[in-house]
């Protein structure tokens, strides 16, 4: 009986850690070339965590840095929706009481996307409308 209940237990816990992650989530190479698609340079950079609230882990997951027309873009891949709007929701919680500098967040299935501009700057929106179509095209 000792046995049965064993190899029944060991089964389950097998079946659940073969599961696979949602089919239709994003990756990072989906999302990069998303945005070569839409002929938007992208650099790899890196953010301080130290210094910078950008690029802090959210939701337990630490941000890939680019840059893209001299401002700062990072990229959240999370492994299914629900933990990216915990992500977002995670952000919001932690910066509730700060003054930051002026960002877009862009959201589709489990990819959160932070584009960073200063205050003083405006957003170029050509650069805007093209990140919204990298978004509309992961959508599908």
């Amino acid at each position: 009986m000792k046995k049965l209940a064993f190899t029944f237990i060991s089964l389950f816990f097998l079946l659940t850690a073969c599961q696979a992650n949602d089919p239709s989530a994003s990756t990072l190479e989906d999302v990069l070339s998303s945005f070569e698609e839409q002929q938007l340079s992208l650099i790899k950079s890196k953010v301080n965590k130290d210094d910078n609230i950008f690029g802090m882990k959210l939701n337990g997951v630490r941000p890939s840095a680019y840059e893209l027309d001299g401002k700062m873009l990072l990229v959240y891949i999370y492994d299914s929706n629900k933990e990216r709007v915990e992500g977002l929701e995670d952000w919001r919680e932690k910066t509730a009481s700060m003054d930051t500098v002026s960002y877009n967040v862009y959201e589709v299935k489990n990819v959160l996307l932070f584009h960073v501009y200063e205050e003083e700057e405006k957003l170029n929106s050509e650069i805007d409308s093209k990140i919204q179509n990298v978004v509309n095209g992961l959508s599908r």
